[in-house]
C-alpha cells in the first residue's frame, strides 16, 4: 500500500496538484478507480477537506445500487456528498449524442456542486491505462500532438491524481483496503471503440508486436504534452505581439467581437505548424460551442493563405475564413450570407447541426443531430426515405441545403453507378410540380451528399468503420416555425 501511495504522491507533487488546505470535490462513480481515488486522497499527507459527487446516469440497472454505495461510504467517513441524476433523453433535448451530452452535463454539474461546497479543485479518477487507451484511440481516429498528449494530469481546477498508476495496481490497493466498488457492466460491451481497444487491440499488440506498448504510449503522451505546452507558449508570444492577447495570456477579444483581420505578411513569416496552431486558437475563440475542426479544414485554410484573393471558406461553428486585400479574415457568419430569392423558389442555406433548419417558401424543414453508431437501427438503410444516416467523418462541414441545378448527378445508395437527380425524381415518380420540395444536401465544394427525402449518396453510407453519424429527418411542407417537430 505504501508503494502505491508513494507513486500517487509523486504524481501529485510532479504536477503540483494539491496544497495543504485545499477543498476538494471528488467525483466518485462507484467503480474501483474512483473509490480508490477517494480512499487514497483521505490518506495522503495533506490537510484536505473532501466532498463527494456522484452522478447517476440512470442508464444501467445497477445505477441505483451504485449511488447508494457511494452515499453510504461518504456517510461512514463523515464526508459531505451530493448525488445528482440526469435523464436518458438529455441528448435528444440537446441534439447531441448520448455520450457527448452526458459528458457536458457531468462537467457542468461537477462545477456546480463544487461551488456549493466551496471546493477549489475537482479530482477525477482517470488512471494510466485510461491514458494508454485514449492515446491509441486518438491515433486510430486521427489526431495531432494535442490529441496524442492524451488526458492532461491538470486542466484548470480538474486534477487526476491516479494518472501515474495502472488498473492492476489500483485493484490491488482497493483489495488491500477492502474497499467496496461496483463493476460497470458497460465496460465489457465490445460495441464501444474504447472497450474494443482495451479488451482486444491492446492485448493483441502487446502479445504480437510490443510487450512494452503501454509504457511506450504513456511516453508518447508525455512527449506530445511537453511539445504542445512549448508550442502554446510560442503561439501566445505571437498573439501578444499581434495585440490579440494580453501579456498575462488572456484573450483580448470582447464578447461583441465578431472578426479577426490580420495582415497576410504576418502569417507568411510563421512556420506552418505555428500557423495551424494559431488558426485553431482564433477559430475556437469565435466558433459556437461544440464546434470542431478536421484536418481538412486547417489544410484548406493554409492553402487559402497562399491562394487567390477574395476566396472564402465556410467552416464549422458558423465561421467564415476569407483572404482579401492582403489580409486574412476570420469572422462569424451572418444570416444574410445565405442566398435566397424573394419567393424562395431557389435557395442555398446552411444546414444547422444540431438543430432544425426551416426551408424557405413553406417547403418544410430538416431536423439534424449527431448520434453514435450504437444508436443506428439495424435496418438503417431500409427506414423511411424521410430519414437519412450519413457517416459524419466522411463529410467536410459545413453543409448546405439547396434547390436542384440542371445536370446535378450523384450515386444514390443501393443503386449501381451515378444518376442524374432528375432521373431519380422520374424513377421515384415525383411529379414535376413537387420536385422543388426535395432539398439537395451539398458540402462547401457543392458535392452532393444526398437528396433529402429520397436517397443519400453511396459514398457517405454507414460502414463497419463508422464512428460518428449525422442523422437527418425531413419534414415536408412545414409552413411555419410553430409547426416545427419536437
Amino acid at each position: 500500500m505504501e508503494l502505491f501511495e508513494e507513486k500517487v504522491l509523486a504524481t501529485v507533487s510532479q504536477h503540483q496538484m494539491l496544497a495543504d488546505g485545499d477543498r476538494l470535490l471528488v467525483a466518485v462513480s462507484g467503480g474501483v478507480d474512483s473509490m480508490t481515488l477517494l480512499a487514497v486522497l483521505q490518506r495522503l499527507p495533506f490537510k484536505l477537506k473532501l466532498a463527494v459527487f456522484h452522478l447517476n446516469h440512470g442508464l444501467r440497472p445497477e445505477a441505483e445500487d451504485e449511488a447508494k454505495m457511494v452515499a453510504e461510504y461518504a456517510k461512514r467517513h463523515s464526508l459531505q456528498y451530493q448525488i445528482k441524476k440526469i435523464g436518458y433523453d438529455l441528448h435528444k433535448e440537446k441534439g447531441k449524442s448520448l455520450q457527448v451530452a452526458a459528458r457536458e452535463e457531468r462537467y457542468r454539474l461537477m462545477e456546480e456542486v463544487a461551488g456549493c461546497f466551496g471546493c477549489n479543485k475537482i479530482a477525477l479518477g482517470h488512471q494510466a491505462d485510461d491514458q494508454v487507451e485514449t492515446v491509441l484511440m486518438r491515433f486510430l481516429t486521427g489526431a495531432g500532438p494535442e490529441g496524442l498528449a492524451g488526458i492532461p494530469p491538470v486542466r484548470g481546477k480538474f486534477i487526476r491524481p491516479l494518472i501515474g498508476v495502472g488498473r492492476n495496481e489500483i485493484e490491488a490497493y482497493a483489495r488491500a483496503l477492502k474497499l467496496p466498488w461496483a463493476e460497470d457492466s458497460s465496460n465489457a460491451q465490445l460495441i464501444y471503440l474504447r472497450n474494443k481497444i482495451r479488451h482486444s487491440l491492446i492485448p493483441y499488440l502487446c502479445h504480437e508486436y510490443q510487450p512494452g506498448l503501454k509504457g511506450r504510449l504513456k511516453e508518447t503522451a508525455e512527449i506530445c504534452r511537453e511539445w504542445t505546452e512549448f508550442m502554446e507558449k510560442l503561439s501566445d508570444e505571437v498573439l501578444i505581439k499581434w495585440g490579440l492577447k494580453s501579456s498575462s495570456g488572456e484573450q483580448l477579444r470582447k464578447p461583441h467581437t465578431e472578426a479577426y483581420v490580420i495582415p497576410l505578411s504576418k502569417w507568411i513569416d510563421l512556420p506552418v505548424a505555428l500557423q495551424r496552431l494559431i488558426f485553431r486558437e482564433l477559430f475556437f475563440s469565435l466558433a459556437s460551442p461544440g464546434a470542431y475542426l478536421e484536418f481538412a479544414h486547417s489544410r484548406a485554410v493554409l492553402q487559402l493563405l497562399t491562394g487567390e484573393d477574395r476566396k472564402q471558406i465556410n467552416l464549422p461553428g458558423g465561421i467564415i475564413c476569407r483572404k482579401e486585400s492582403n489580409h486574412f479574415i476570420l469572422k462569424i457568419e451572418k444570416g444574410d450570407q445565405e442566398k435566397l430569392s424573394e419567393d424562395g423558389d431557389n435557395y442555398c442555406i446552411s444546414l444547422k447541426v444540431p438543430d432544425f433548419t426551416t426551408l424557405p417558401g413553406g417547403k418544410g424543414g430538416v431536423e439534424s443531430r449527431w448520434i453514435v453508431k450504437e444508436e443506428i437501427p439495424n435496418n438503417w438503410n431500409q427506414v423511411s426515405s424521410l430519414e437519412c444516416y450519413l457517416d459524419a467523418d466522411k463529410i467536410v462541414f459545413p453543409v448546405y441545403l439547396r434547390t436542384r441545378k440542371p445536370g446535378d448527378r450523384f450515386s444514390p445508395l443501393g443503386l449501381k453507378g451515378s444518376k442524374k437527380v432528375k432521373d431519380l425524381f422520374i424513377d421515384c415518380k415525383i411529379p414535376f410540380s413537387r420536385r422543388s420540395q426535395y432539398p439537395i444536401l451539398v458540402d462547401q465544394e457543392d458535392n452532393i451528399l444526398g437528396v433529402i427525402g429520397l436517397r443519400p449518396d453511396q459514398k457517405y453510407r454507414i460502414t463497419g468503420d463508422t464512428r460518428r453519424v449525422l442523422y437527418l429527418r425531413f419534414y415536408p411542407e412545414i409552413s411555419s416555425r410553430s409547426r416545427r417537430p419536437h
